[in-house]
C-alpha cells in the first residue's frame, strides 16, 4: 500500500469575524456563493486550532518512529547560507528523500503554527524561522524565493511567486531575523527588473504584459506556451505592495500599480491556482489606502466562478449525502470534481482579512467560509470510511488524531463517492 497523504499545512484554521452593523450595510451578493447552503449538512466543524497545534507537533517531532517517519529532515549541505543548517518537510508521506521539502509547504507551516502562538524561532532546539532562508536562491539570475533552495524560475509562475508571498508573511511574524530585510530589497527589486521585462514603463506610463505560463528570472523572458497563468500579476502585486508598505519606496507602489492594472483590465476569468485571491486582497487594500479604483466585484467572483484556464473554481453541492460546497479545485459541476485542501484554506487566508478594506462582500464570504470550513473535515481520514480513502490503515497507526490532511477530495474515486486522495497516488511519485 502506498502511504501518500498529503503533508501539506496550510493553517488550518478558520477565524472569521462579522459586526451585526456590517451586514445591515450594503452587500454585494455573489451568484456562485448564493448556492451553497446557508447551513450546511452534516454539520460538524472541527477545533481548527486544536488540528493547527496538533499538526505542528506530529511534523516537526524529530524522534517519531514509523513508516516513512519523520516527516522532517535536517539538510547538511545547505547552498545559500552554507554556514547555516537548512531543513525539509516531506511534501507527501511516502517522499522520503531529502530534495522533496518544498517551500510552498514548509514556509506556511511555520507561518501557520506562529499564528496559533507557536514561536518557531525557538522550538525543539531550532530556529525553524531562520533557517527558511535556505529558499531564497542568492544568485544574480534569481535572487527570489523558489520552491526549492536551488532551482530555477520560468517553469510555472504559481511556484515562482507564492514563495515569496509566503516569505514575506513569514519576514511580518518575525521582524527580529535582519537578513530577511537584506531578501526583501533584493527580491522587490527583482521584480521590478521583470515587470520592464514585460513591458512597464513610467514615461510614457504604460502597464505590462503579463498573459504568459511563466517568468524566467535569469533571462527575462516569458514562457509563453502551455495554460497561462494571468492571474500571477496578483501575486506580484501583493509581493510589491507589501515591499512598499514595509519600506517606503515609492519605485514598489508603482510596480504595485502596474501589476494590478493588469489584472483590472483583464476581461476573462483568470483563476489557475492559488495566486488570484492575494491579487483581490491587494486590490481592496490599495482602493482603500491609495483610491485606486479596481473592480473588487469582477475579481471576487472570479475566485469562486469557474474559469476556462483550467475549470478551477468552488464546489457546489452534495457529494454521496455530504455537504461539499465551499471546496475549491476543479469544479466542473459534471460528477468528476477534485478539492484540493490546501486551496480552501489559502482563499480563505486572502479573501477574509479583505474584508478589512471592503466590506461590501461580508456576508457572502461569511457564507463561504462556514461551507468550506466545515466541508474541510473531510479532507482527514477520520471523517471518511476506510473504503472512501487511500490509506487509513497508515492514519490510522500513525495519525489517530487526524492531523495530517490528505491532499485532495475526489467527487468519485473506486466508485465512491467522496473519495480523499492526492495525486502522488494518481503519479506514483513517492514509494510504496
Amino acid at each position: 500500500m502506498r502511504y501518500l497523504i498529503r503533508v501539506l499545512s496550510y493553517l488550518p484554521i478558520i477565524t472569521f469575524f462579522v459586526s451585526f452593523n456590517q451586514l445591515l450595510g450594503q452587500q454585494i451578493n455573489i451568484p456562485r456563493i448564493s448556492l451553497m447552503p446557508n447551513f450546511p449538512q452534516p454539520y460538524e466543524m472541527r477545533d481548527w486550532k486544536k488540528v493547527a497545534h496538533g499538526y505542528d507537533s506530529l511534523v516537526f517531532n524529530q524522534n517519531i518512529v514509523g513508516d516513512y517517519l519523520p516527516t522532517v529532515f535536517f539538510r547538511n549541505n545547505s547552498v545559500n547560507y552554507p554556514e547555516l543548517p537548512s531543513f525539509g518537510l516531506h511534501t507527501a508521506i511516502g517522499t522520503n528523500s531529502p530534495t522533496s521539502g518544498e517551500a510552498i509547504n514548509i514556509i506556511p507551516a511555520i507561518i501557520g503554527a506562529t499564528l496559533v502562538d507557536i514561536d518557531k524561532s525557538n522550538q525543539f532546539g531550532n530556529n525553524w524561522a531562520s533557517m527558511a532562508r535556505e529558499f531564497f536562491n542568492k544568485r544574480p539570475q534569481e535572487n527570489i524565493y523558489l520552491n526549492h533552495p536551488q532551482t530555477n524560475s520560468g517553469s510555472d509562475w504559481w511556484y515562482e511567486t507564492m514563495p515569496n508571498v509566503f516569505f514575506m508573511q513569514l519576514k511580518n511574524l518575525y521582524p527580529e531575523i535582519k537578513v530577511f530585510d537584506d531578501q526583501l530589497m533584493v527580491i522587490a527589486n527583482q521584480w521590478m527588473l521583470a515587470l520592464r521585462g514585460m513591458g512597464a514603463s513610467d514615461t510614457p506610463w504604460a502597464s505590462p504584459y503579463m498573459n504568459y505560463r511563466a517568468w524566467s528570472m535569469s533571462t527575462m523572458t516569458p514562457l509563453d506556451e502551455g495554460v497561462k497563468q494571468p492571474e500571477s500579476s496578483g501575486a506580484i502585486a501583493w509581493i510589491l505592495y507589501n515591499a512598499y508598505i514595509v519600506t517606503g519606496q515609492k519605485e514598489y507602489l508603482k510596480g504595485a500599480e502596474w501589476a494590478m492594472e493588469f489584472l483590472n483590465k483583464w476581461n476573462d476569468n483568470p483563476s489557475y491556482e492559488l495566486q488570484l485571491p492575494y491579487g483581490v486582497y491587494t486590490a481592496a487594500r490599495m482602493n482603500a489606502e491609495i483610491a485606486t479604483k479596481y473592480n473588487i466585484e469582477k475579481m471576487v467572483n472570479w475566485c469562486f466562478n469557474r474559469g476556462n484556464l483550467r475549470g478551477w473554481g468552488a464546489i457546489v453541492g452534495k457529494w454521496g449525502g455530504l455537504d461539499c460546497s465551499g471546496l475549491i479545485g476543479e469544479a466542473n459541476d459534471s460528477g468528476n470534481d477534485y478539492a484540493f485542501m490546501m486551496n480552501g484554506f489559502q482563499q480563505a487566508g486572502a479573501l477574509v482579512p479583505m474584508l478589512r478594506y471592503d466590506e461590501r462582500f461580508s456576508k457572502s464570504i461569511a457564507k463561504w467560509v462556514l461551507n468550506m470550513a466545515n466541508a474541510s473535515r473531510l479532507f482527514y481520514s477520520a471523517y471518511l470510511p476506510n473504503n472512501m480513502q487511500d490509506n487509513s490503515d497508515w492514519s490510522e497507526t500513525y495519525d489517530p488524531n487526524s492531523y495530517i490532511a490528505y491532499e485532495a477530495l475526489r467527487e468519485v474515486k473506486n466508485n465512491k463517492r467522496p473519495y480523499a486522495t492526492g495525486d502522488a497516488m494518481f503519479g506514483g511519485w513517492a514509494q510504496t
